[in-house]
């Protein structure tokens, strides 16, 4: 009983690690263009 429920507790713990990190990654992905875009050095060059 005790090894099931540290699996189960693990898993989710585990799924919400991952949900998360897709999360980031795709914010990230999503909102690069913008900041190229306003960054001052680069002169707005984005490809």
């Amino acid at each position: 009983m005790l090894s099931t429920s540290m699996f189960v507790t693990g898993f989710i713990i585990f799924s919400l690690y991952l949900v998360g990190l897709f999360y980031m990654i795709n914010y990230s992905h999503n909102t690069q263009p913008e900041d190229m875009k306003s960054d001052k050095e680069t002169g707005g060059v984005f490809k």
